[in-house]
């Protein structure tokens, strides 16, 4: 997938270093991580994070545009780098996801230009179909005819 570019340089940001840490757990995870599964792994490196924390500085990265969030079908929230940019084909009967090979968002697939976004300031986009993955279109196949 091809990178996005940082809307600002995280050595130019102001972070702290609970901030700094939950970025590089972010960015040496090789799949999205949950809240509860960052505040697990910092307390694996021995770095206290109450969950509360984890949870608010994920927010504030969010806000400087370092960090994405995907709701998945079950409600919970994973969290990438912003550079990750991962897109997904979500099954809304068992929840499978499988990553995009492409970014359909970036130039040459939606055009968002100036116009269109109206004054509005992107940090960061996902891109998610839902639907039914071959196993269940193909185990319910009358449910979903």
């Amino acid at each position: 997938m091809a990178p996005h570019a940082h809307p600002t340089d995280p050595s130019d940001m102001p972070l702290g270093p609970r901030q700094r840490a939950l970025l590089a757990v972010l960015r040496a995870a090789n799949a999205e991580l949950s809240g509860q599964e960052l505040h697990e792994r910092l307390r694996q490196s021995s770095q206290r994070h109450g969950l509360a924390t984890v949870y608010r500085n994920l927010r504030l990265l969010q806000r400087s545009g370092l960090v994405r969030c995907r709701k998945l079908p079950n409600g919970e929230s994973v969290y990438a780098p912003l550079e990750r940019d991962d897109h997904h084909l979500t099954c809304v009967s068992c929840g499978h996801s499988e990553p995009l090979p492409i970014c359909p968002v970036a130039s040459g697939g939606l055009a968002l230009t100036k116009v269109l976004l109206q004054g509005f300031k992107p940090l960061f986009h996902t891109f998610e179909i839902h639907g039914l993955c071959r196993s269940c279109q193909q185990s319910e196949p009358l449910a979903h005819g």
